[in-house]
C-alpha cells in the first residue's frame, strides 16, 4: 500500500472503467477503503475483484446516478459497509453522439443532462451528510475543458459540463463553511473507452485521435493516472486551502484552442 495517512472512504462514481477505475485503484492502493459506483455491474464487479486481490478493500455498488433513490440507497449501504465518506469523486459521465443542436434528439440531450449533470448533484446530495459527519473532506467533481470552452457539436455534453462547474462552485460556498473542499477537474482528451466512441463519432477530426492529441501543446492523449494525480492531490492535506477551483488537465489545450 502506498498511503502514508489514516484510511478513508472514498466514492468513486463511474469507478468500471476509464478514468473511474484509474482513481478507485489508485486510493485502494494508498490504504483507503473504496466505494466503488457504475451501472455496469460486470465491468464493476471486475474491478472490485482486482482491488481485493491486490490487498485493498473495495465495495461495488451497481447504481444509475440519474436515479436518485438508487443513489441514496447506495449511499446509505456504503455508509454501512465501509464508514461515512470523506472524499468522493463524481465522475460518471457519458457522451452519447455529436449533432449540433437542429439536429439533436431531446431524448438524448435529456440522458446525457441526466448522467453528468443532475447524477453529480445526486452524487453530491447524498455525500454531503457524510462528508459532515466525516470532516476535512473534499468533494471533487469531473468536469472537462468542454466545461470551460466548447465547439460546435456534443451540444449536451458541453452543456452538462459546464453545469458542473457551475455546481461546483455552488457546493463550494455552501460547504466551505463546514471545512469542505469542493472542486472540479477539467480534462482535455484522456483515452478512456469514452473517448474514443466519441471519436467514432466526430466528423472534424475524421475519427483520428491524434487529430485530438494535436491539440494539447503537449501533443499526446493524457492517460487516466495523469488525472487522478490531481484528484488524489486535491483530496490530500495539501490541498486543504484550495476550493472552488475547476482546474485543467489538459496539455495546454486551453491555451491553444486548435479544433479539428
Amino acid at each position: 500500500m502506498e498511503g502514508s495517512h489514516e484510511p478513508r472512504t472514498v466514492w468513486v462514481t463511474g469507478a468500471a472503467t476509464g478514468m473511474g477505475a484509474s482513481h478507485a485503484r489508485r486510493f485502494a492502493s494508498m490504504g483507503d477503503r473504496v466505494g466503488c459506483w457504475d451501472v455496469q455491474a460486470g465491468a464493476l464487479d471486475q474491478l472490485v475483484e482486482e482491488i481485493r486481490a491486490s490487498g485493498g478493500q473495495a465495495e461495488g455498488v451497481v447504481v444509475d446516478v440519474s436515479d436518485w433513490a438508487e443513489v441514496d440507497d447506495g449511499a446509505a449501504r456504503l455508509r454501512e459497509t465501509l464508514g461515512p465518506a470523506s472524499v468522493v469523486v463524481a465522475n460518471a459521465g457519458i457522451v452519447l453522439t455529436g449533432e449540433h443542436v437542429e439536429d439533436l434528439d431531446p431524448t438524448e440531450w435529456r440522458r446525457v443532462l441526466d448522467v453528468n449533470l443532475t447524477g453529480a448533484f445526486h452524487t453530491a446530495k447524498a455525500a454531503i451528510p457524510q462528508l459532515r459527519e466525516a470532516g476535512d473532506a473534499s468533494l471533487i467533481l469531473i468536469s472537462s475543458v468542454c466545461g470551460l470552452t466548447t465547439s460546435p457539436g456534443y451540444v449536451a455534453y458541453n452543456a452538462s459540463k459546464h453545469g458542473v462547474i457551475g455546481l461546483m462552485r455552488t457546493l463550494a460556498n455552501e460547504l466551505g463553511p463546514h471545512g469542505i473542499t469542493v472542486n472540479a477537474v477539467c480534462p482535455g482528451w484522456v483515452r478512456t473507452p469514452m473517448f474514443d466512441q466519441s471519436v467514432e463519432h466526430d466528423t472534424g477530426a475524421g475519427g483520428d485521435p491524434d487529430a485530438f492529441a494535436r491539440m494539447h501543446l503537449i501533443e499526446r492523449l493524457i492517460q487516466p493516472e495523469e488525472v487522478t494525480d490531481a484528484v488524489v492531490w486535491l483530496a490530500s492535506p495539501g490541498a486543504r486551502m484550495v476550493t472552488g477551483v475547476a482546474l485543467p488537465i489538459d496539455g495546454g489545450l486551453l491555451q491553444s484552442r486548435e479544433w479539428p
